[in-house]
């Protein structure tokens, strides 16, 4: 079937046009020519002489065949169709959807060309188009101080659709407070709101002359209010009170060098909330007052805090908070031990956590890690329900890093020991194992089936990972399936023969095998891996009826081999269903978007 096509003749002059022919098709099993098709019988239903078109069925063994043919005949049609209304022609409201696409790519408030419709050079195609840009309100949306003319021009074609304003800086020149006292009169059209943190808080904590007009009457539209950080003398300061306190619609508040406070600003329909303080000026704020900030923030889904440096409660505030919407939870530079104290006072679904902690120590060279003991949380609480578990210590500076998951979502701790600490009990060579132990004992690893350790440290000879840290490491991971080893050291001390050591005989305490469900066990580079205990730890497991599944190692005494076959490594089949050189690592699910 073939379709002729003329865009350039109109609908009606095709109409008449009857020698116009759409289709010739010749019958695949009769070879009958058909009659042309012409477009005045096409537009006109009631000549049609289609079988079935009036109730008469067409045989079965011929339907998949006609619903092919007829399914393509279509296709040419819409084609067809399609050439007798060409790209000039589009009706408005498809324009506006066009047009309303490009200027989505242009949406960024913290790009410098925002408000200065570049985009627009869409009206320049032809008159018509210049009358739907003009003419559409929806289009006019991107107001921004740093194109003073075309913010002004916006403003009056938005007539009465939502805008977005930002405002890079406080000085931007003269016209600057001319927009603002134009933009003051429409503010209740005000969805998104981008300034510089200095507006809001200045060196005497006072709120810039110029933004005065703008925020004195309510906002019943606006969504977002971020501000942009600009360094200034002084600490921090709580939020003033902002457009009357009346931003019903508000749903995204994100602030810097200030902390929302009750009454500033509309709390009830917050979805996503962060403020950060000052690295050397931290926001002070006690866990009391944050728990009143979150009590008036119900459907709250994603909160992070930055350089706080959260107080104990009040005594005798016990109260726990329920935020049944909550989906990820950040807080950076903060002790452990507060941060485990907030967490625990969140009655939350499950959450990704992203902590930056400092591990302080308790009960002598004990650490705490940032998430509440296994013993105070809910039955249901999801850190009962850990699935996997990676301990990175890191190379460079004192700290350890922790990532895990759950079923659905990750967790991820970044724990630091401060300069004190060290002073006492030495660097982190030295208290490893006992910053280990912390660690394993903060979480409950009942549900655990995937483990990684990895250690990076160069030039440094780890102490205190022995045989019985390892044993009651393990016996805390009954469900243990995959074991990952990771060593990038000059100086490992044995690291991994301790391991196989614990691995290779039962429990002296139980008399039971350490971890019956462990099938497979990874080795990067550790350069004092022995393959004859490890060979002796499969034998033994085996003969137990806790056979390993798989062994996979990438080691520096096996670089120069592709084949395990031309190593020492085909004996461990004996106990191991597979042996191998390419070792997995340890896979995360994603955290959720940061909406901050």
């Amino acid at each position: 079937m073939s379709v002729s096509e003329n865009p350039g003749v109109p609908v009606a002059e095709a109409a008449s046009n009857t020698e116009v022919a759409l289709a010739r098709s010749t019958s695949s099993s009769g070879g009958a020519d058909i009659g042309r098709l012409s477009l005045p019988a096409l537009l006109e239903p009631e000549s049609w002489d289609l079988p079935g078109w009036n109730g008469s069925q067409l045989p079965v063994a011929q339907s998949s065949e006609t619903l092919v043919r007829f399914d393509k005949s279509l296709a040419l049609l819409a084609r067809y169709r399609n050439s007798l209304c060409p790209f000039n022609r589009l009706s408005p409201d498809i324009l506006v959807l066009i047009f309303l696409e490009i200027q989505a790519d242009y949406w960024d408030p913290y790009l410098p060309s925002f408000g200065s419709y570049a985009f627009m050079a869409v009206s320049k195609v032809c008159h018509s188009w210049r009358e739907v840009v003009v003419g559409s309100p929806i289009l006019w949306k991107q107001l921004s101080t740093r194109y003073p003319t075309a913010a002004l021009v916006a403003l009056e074609r938005s007539v009465d659709a939502g805008f977005c304003l930002v405002i890079p800086e406080v000085s931007g020149g003269e016209r600057v407070p001319s927009v603002l006292e134009a933009i003051a009169s429409h503010v209740n059209r005000l969805r998104w709101l981008y300034l510089p943190s200095d507006t809001l808080k200045s060196s005497d904590d006072q709120i810039h002359q110029m933004l005065l007009p703008l925020i004195r009457s309510p906002a019943p539209l606006l969504e977002t209010l971020n501000t942009a950080k600009i360094r200034g003398l002084g600490g921090c300061a709580p939020l003033p009170t902002l457009f009357d306190g009346q931003t019903p619609s508000l749903t995204r508040l994100h602030i810097d060098y200030m902390w929302p406070q009750l009454g500033s600003i509309t709390l009830k329909n917050l979805k996503s909330l962060g403020f950060n303080g000052k690295k050397r000026n931290p926001i002070q704020m006690s866990v009391s007052a944050l728990l009143d900030l979150l009590d008036a923030c119900p459907l709250l889904e994603s909160f992070k805090a930055e350089k706080v440096n959260w107080l104990p409660a009040t005594e005798g505030d016990e109260r726990k908070v329920q935020l049944p919407h909550l989906r990820s939870i950040q807080t950076r530079r903060a002790n452990a031990s507060i941060t485990a104290d907030i967490l625990g006072r969140l009655i939350t679904p499950e959450c990704s956590l992203r902590l930056k902690v400092w591990l302080d120590r308790y009960e002598d060279s004990k650490f705490h890690i940032g998430v509440p003991p296994e013993h105070e949380l809910e039955f249901t609480h999801y850190l009962h329900d850990i699935k996997k578990m990676h301990v990175h210590f890191l190379s460079g500076y004192e700290g350890v890093a922790i990532y895990g998951a759950t079923k659905t979502l990750p967790f991820e701790i970044n724990g630091l020991v401060s300069q004190g600490t060290l002073d006492n009990l030495g660097d982190m060579d030295a208290i490893a194992g006992t910053v280990f132990q912390s660690i394993v004992k903060a979480f409950d690893l009942e549900n655990l089936e995937e483990f990684s350790v990895t250690e990076m440290r160069n030039n440094s000879r780890w102490t205190g990972f022995t045989k019985k840290v390892w044993t009651d490491t393990f016996r805390r991971m009954p469900n243990l399936k995959s074991f990952h080893i990771t060593m990038d050291s000059c100086y490992d001390e044995g690291f991994s023969r301790s391991i196989l050591a614990a691995l290779s005989s039962p429990d002296d305490r139980t008399g039971r095998w350490l971890c019956p469900s462990l099938e497979n066990v990874f080795v990067f580079g550790d350069k004092t891996w022995s393959s004859l205990q490890c060979y002796t730890m499969a034998e033994e497991r085996a003969k137990a009826g806790h056979a390993l599944k798989r062994v996979s190692m990438r080691l520096p005494h096996y670089a120069s081999f592709d084949n395990p076959d031309d190593t020492d490594l085909p004996l461990l089949r004996r106990f191991v269903e597979k042996v191998d050189l390419e070792p997995v690592d340890i896979v995360f699910p994603d955290f959720p978007p940061d909406t901050l």
